[in-house]
Formats: C-alpha cells, structure tokens, sequence
C-alpha cells in the first residue's frame, strides 16, 4: 500500500477537516415541544446537532487528560529493546537539561563495554481520551459517553474486554465515613508494594553466577520481585454481575413477558457475545449468574446483538462470519441464516459498474476483492416504519467495516430475512444510528481514507466535499428509503466546516474508526 507523504498531510490538514465521527446518536427528549438532536463524537469531543435543521447548538469534551508513554510495552509489559541494542545490559543516565527545555530531554545509553551514545526521548505527552460509545437514557434526559481511558467506565451495565459484566449506578454514592469498597486487612498498597521492590537485593549477582541457567534463573528471580505494584481497587460502587472467559463484545439487556407462568409476569435476561464466537443468555439482575443457555452457530467473532423492539423474542447477530444469524435466543435456537457474502459481492460489482460512484480516486477493484475475502459487521440495527397508510415495514440495518455502504434487509414476523437494498455512502460507514420515529438512519462516513480501505489516505480534493455525516429518509407515501442529498446532511456539512480543524496525525484515524478484524483469531480456518 502506498504512504502518504507528510506534505499531503498538511494540505489534509488545512483544508479545515475534523476526525471522521466514530459515534452517532438521535437523541429525543420526551418533554412536550423539545428538539430532535443528533450527536456526534469526534475523537474525544461530541457535537450536537438540531436533528431539524442541523444547526450545532453545544460541544462537549472529556477533560481529563492521559498520559502516552514514549516507551511503550508490548502484550506482556515488557519495555521494548532500543534499535542497534543487544546484549549486555544497558544502563541509562539522564543528562543535565536546561531549565528552559520543555518538550524533550536527551538520554545517554551506556554499554557495560564503556562504549556511550546519545539519543533524544521524549517526555510523555497527554491525550484526551477518545469517545468511544454514547447511550442515552429512555427519557432523553441524560447521555452517558464511555471513553478509552483505562480503569475507567461510566455506563450502567458495562462489560470489559476480559469478559466481565459490571453493574454501576450512574451517579456513584461515596460515603465518606463508609467507603464503598474496603481492600483486605493483609493486602498491602501500592506504595508498600513499590518500597518492597526497590528495597529487594538478590543474595547472587551477575558477578557470581555464570551459567546460562543460573543467569536466567537470576533474571527470573529479579523481574519476580521487581514487578509492578498491583493496581487501585475500585473505589466506587460495582458488583460483578457475571463472566465469560473471553473478550466481551456486545451486551443486550431484554424484557420477556413470562407466557406460560402460573403468574404473569415479565422477566429480564442479559445477552452477551464474546470473541469466542459464543452468544450467551444469563437471567436478569439479581439472578444474572444463572446460565439459560447458549446460541451457538458462528464460526468466528460476534461483534454485534441486535433484539427487535416488536419481537423481544428474536435476536440478530453478526460478526466475523461471511453471514448474519437469526435466533429464537430463549429457546437456543437459530431460525434464519442470512449470506451477506453475496450481497457484499454484489454491491462491489455494482459500484464499480457505476463511474458516478467511483469518485476521482477509486481503489482498484481486484485488491477490494481480494481485501474483503473476510467480513466484520461493524453495526446491526432493528427498524420500523411507518406508512401513510399506517402499515408498518420492518427492517435490518447493516455496515460492514470498510465498506461505503448500508445494506437493508426486510424482516418478517418470524425472522425471516431478505435483502431490499445497498445504499453507496460516499465513504466507509463508521457507525449508524436510528431515529426515534424510526423514519431516519444516520450514518458517520470516513472523510480520511479511500473508499473499501481501512489504511490508505484518500486524495484531498477528492474528500474535501465530502459530507461526514450522510441520513436515510423512509418516504411514507413511496414506502421506500431515499439517500437525503440535500437536507439534513448538508445542513451539518455546513456547519462542520465552520469547526476548527483537528491538529491530530489524521493517519493515526484508523486505530479508532477501524478495529475488529483484530478479534480474529490467528490461524482460524475460514
């Protein structure tokens, strides 16, 4: 794939572009005569757009700033080795700096050989954490924004890439006389643990031990005892409500009306989906470690849950698999399974068939085929129009990661799907949203990188009119969805462009907008 020259990158940056949005989210209020808005998160800001006019009425951003190390570890906290560096051991000492120096320092690294060299390293700079999910409450009242930030959720019900389902309070309680969280009574604190490591001296030494495996039970023995301090238990309200043994990736949380009973009445379940492509279902708050069962059907990842509003009952599901699933989830039991391959195939042959939808800087179609040989479902969401002649026409909304695209899918009473339509976005789709009224799919486009491409940087001009935000009308009178070309999108379009432009390496956008292919497991047969 080609590199994007630095000098391209300034012109990106100047012509006044914002990051791509990588979260949408309609958010009505249930107060009588109150707006319709839209909010969009871009990076670790959110805006937020009249949903009538697309005028933006405030801005939002997280305030608390992360430390980026310059040295970062790998997977098992190990610092990695300076480049031209093998053994022996180094040993480093910080030169004098200036008083007036700021924004770096120069380190001296010096060889147990007597040999020196001088490199410079960077102190560590602070990002504000990126916007990563917005939920809004039933009452429109309150939107709560999770973050990447480490050790740090503010959801409800929250689930972490260990598998574990959490359940907060919103506002968290602290008592002052009575902490939330006692730690026990022999556990010791950080700093305990830190003085205890600084303090350890081997009885050996590099001096007195000269075998191969001495000298590593020796490096075993220091790294043992030198590790870090364990981290700060929690010091707000949780409970730990269950577990999987793999990376969680969505959760739903259903209400069931209990038919059958002796008793009507309703019951809630928690749904969960993993890396391992399990989808599990666990009975509702407090009984949520009691297992009901198991939908299990996917070969690879499960990256998304989708629960009907009219029909709690079904459950779609999709991930890593060239397919979407169709469950009666109470019962563990797939009803429809849906080849979206297919209708990526199709779509691709259809946009290269059509020059309009090219652009001036199209992907070559070959390495789009050869690209998407695997398929990651970024978003699924559940619809339901209404006509004028107040019929209601359901549907299933999908993007799939990478491609400038929506597909619509109707969906009978018992889940049977069928593919109705592939809308071209003018960009990667990034994250959709559905309005209240269920009359309008908003959807965040990729402004940065070429269309089908999750890494090469698209041609400024090519991309500076292009809109960030695209909408979906349902038409009641044509019973259709029509792409709105100059409405709503084009109101926020204009209003985007007024926004200063993000300073950011735009190169760095893809860690954020793009990430699932990650799940996939290494070696996994197709």
């Amino acid at each position: 794939m080609s590199e994007v020259t630095l000098g391209s990158l300034s012109e990106l940056q100047a012509t006044g572009m914002l990051h791509p949005f990588q979260c949408l989210l309609f958010c009505t209020l249930t107060t009588e005569g109150s707006p319709s808005l839209l909010l969009a998160a871009s990076r670790h800001r959110v805006f937020v757009f009249s949903a009538a006019n697309g005028n933006l009425l405030s801005t939002w951003q997280t305030t608390q700033d992360q430390a980026v190390d310059p040295h970062p570890t790998n997977h098992f906290g190990e610092t990695r080795q300076e480049p031209g560096l093998s053994e022996p051991p180094v040993k480093r000492r910080k030169k004098a700096s200036s008083d007036n120096e700021s924004d770096s320092s120069s380190a001296e690294i010096v060889t147990e050989d007597g040999h020196s060299r001088t490199r410079k390293s960077c102190k560590p700079k602070f990002t504000k954490p990126n916007v990563i999910k917005l939920i809004v409450t039933s009452d429109g009242q309150t939107v709560v924004a999770g973050t990447d930030e480490d050790k740090s959720v503010r959801t409800i019900l929250c689930g972490d890439k260990f598998g574990d389902v959490f359940a907060l309070p919103l506002t968290p309680a602290h008592n002052e006389n009575k902490p939330v969280l006692q730690p026990p009574a022999n556990a010791k604190t950080g700093e305990e643990n830190e003085s205890r490591a600084t303090t350890f001296v081997p009885s050996a030494n590099t001096r007195t031990v000269h075998t191969l495996r001495n000298q590593k039970a020796l490096k075993d023995q220091l790294n043992s005892a030198n590790k870090k301090p364990s981290p700060k238990m929690l010091d707000f309200e949780h409970q730990l409500l269950l577990g999987h043994v793999s990376l969680l990736t969505d959760i739903a949380c259903v209400a069931v009306s209990g038919e059958g009973l002796a008793k009507p009445q309703t019951r809630t379940y928690i749904i969960t989906a993993d890396r391992d492509e399990h989808i599990r279902v666990s009975r509702g708050m407090p009984q949520a470690h009691v297992i009901e069962g198991f939908c299990l059907g996917h070969t690879h990842f499960v990256s998304k849950l989708c629960v009907p509003s009219w029909n709690p009952r079904l459950l779609v599901s999709g991930g890593g698999d060239d397919y979407l699933l169709v469950w009666d989830w109470l019962a563990n039991r797939m009803l429809h399974r849906i080849d979206l391959r297919k209708c990526l195939s199709d779509y691709i042959n259809h946009h290269y068939a059509s020059p309009a939808l090219l652009g001036n800087d199209p992907t070559d179609k070959d390495e789009v085929q050869r690209r998407y040989t695997k398929i990651a479902i970024c978003e699924i969401h559940a619809i339901e129009a209404r006509t004028d002649t107040g019929e209601l026409r359901r549907y299933i909304a999908v993007a799939v990661e990478g491609i400038p695209a929506v597909f619509l899918f109707n969906i009978a009473e018992d889940g049977a799907m069928q593919h109705e339509a592939a809308f071209s976005t003018g960009g990667n789709v990034v994250a959709l949203t559905v309005s209240k009224n269920h009359d309008q799919i908003a959807y965040a486009i990729d402004t940065v990188h070429k269309d089908f491409s999750q890494s090469q940087l698209a041609d400024k001009n090519n991309r500076i009119t292009t809109a960030m935000i695209g909408i979906l009308n349902f038409s009641t009178t044509a019973e259709a969805w029509e792409i709105d070309t100059d409405g709503l999108s084009q109101d926020i379009h204009s209003a985007v462009r007024k926004l200063p432009a993000d300073t950011d390496d735009v190169r760095e956008s893809g860690n954020l907008l793009y990430g699932l292919e990650n799940l996939r497991k290494k070696g996994q047969d197709d």
